[in-house]
């Protein structure tokens, strides 16, 4: 017991030097300011957001676009890695709670992993990847996504609705749907969840940092209209429900987040993935844990995780 409190209060107060810059992220939002632009916002079209009626995304005929795997870097950078696990471990200790991270700086290709083949459960993140394999699947169909599921995929990434994400799981075909479209779009180590158990699914960073690279890299699977659309929702997402990855965004900057939790089954499941902007560069961050006492000494270590990663990749030699 005195561990895991010793653990969590080093995980507060390591929180604490970031909350002024996560409160000015909060409360300037995604394309506030001048600060990075999101992948593609320079092409983007008329999208889905709040308040707004759904409208139809994605080619309209399969013969438009031929889809390409989506790559990312041969190997981690070893020394950047280093650095990663070195700043994680000594801010972990030897409490009960398990924590990976992964960055990639988009510009560079450079990259940093902290346990990235440790699964776990997706809980809420598993929204982001519900919604591109239901946009591939369209677009292997060279079909539309109809206003429904259109605004479903609103709610699912902008609110967190849990009850949007089961549709949609549905809608997609559920496991079999989502272990299809994941084959192509390069997640190999993620195991859907059983029957109606989306939040279930089994992922790891490699896996969630693939799929950040397929909506934010160029060749990718996924049509560029695709990907603005699911990226545009990111940028999108309600104020409560943006507390990750965005913590290490510069203040003024762009970002598209997805975060979730889960009670699991007595304790939480805190996750984060995200594109942010930084010292005028964009990464992908992503950060996944699990065994949290309470659901805010959870999201207090993946926000001071997010920090650290990015501060890993930017910190000088």
């Amino acid at each position: 017991m005195t561990e895991r409190l010793a653990f969590v209060m080093m995980f507060t107060a390591m929180a604490a030097f970031v909350v002024g810059l996560s409160v000015v992220a909060a409360k300037t939002g995604a394309g506030a300011g001048s600060g990075l632009p999101l992948v593609g916002e320079s092409e983007r079209t008329d999208l889905v957001g709040s308040g707004q009626p759904p409208i139809q995304v994605c080619p309209g005929s399969k013969d438009a676009f031929s889809p390409v795997a989506a790559t990312r870097p041969a190997q981690p950078s070893g020394r950047l890695s280093a650095r990663l696990s070195a700043a994680l471990r000594t801010s972990l200790g030897s409490g009960r709670a398990h924590l990976s991270a992964g960055v990639i700086d988009t510009a560079t290709g450079a990259e940093a992993l902290y346990h990235a083949s440790e699964r776990y459960h997706a809980a809420g993140i598993a929204g982001a990847d519900i919604l591109a394999a239901l946009l591939y699947q369209h677009q292997q169909a060279g079909s539309r996504v109809s206003p429904q599921d259109a605004g479903l995929a609103a709610k699912m990434i902008e609110k967190g609705s849990r009850t949007a994400a089961a549709s949609l799981w549905q809608a997609i075909g559920r496991r079999t749907g989502l272990l299809t479209a994941n084959r192509k779009l390069g997640l190999t180590h993620t195991i859907p969840g059983p029957g109606n158990a989306w939040h279930l699914t089994g992922t790891t960073v490699a896996d969630q940092l693939q799929l950040l690279t397929d909506l934010s890299a160029i060749p990718s699977p996924l049509h560029p209209a695709c990907r603005r659309y699911e990226l545009t929702l990111m940028s999108k997402v309600a104020g409560g429900q943006r507390w990750g990855a965005p913590a290490a965004a510069s203040p003024g900057s762009s970002y598209a987040v997805t975060d979730g939790w889960q009670a699991d089954p007595r304790h939480f499941v805190i996750n984060s993935v995200g594109v942010i902007g930084h010292a005028g560069h964009e990464f992908l961050v992503v950060i996944l844990s699990r065994n949290w006492p309470t659901r805010a000494a959870g999201v207090a270590a993946v926000r001071a995780a997010a920090v650290a990663a990015v501060s890993a990749m930017t910190r000088s030699p």
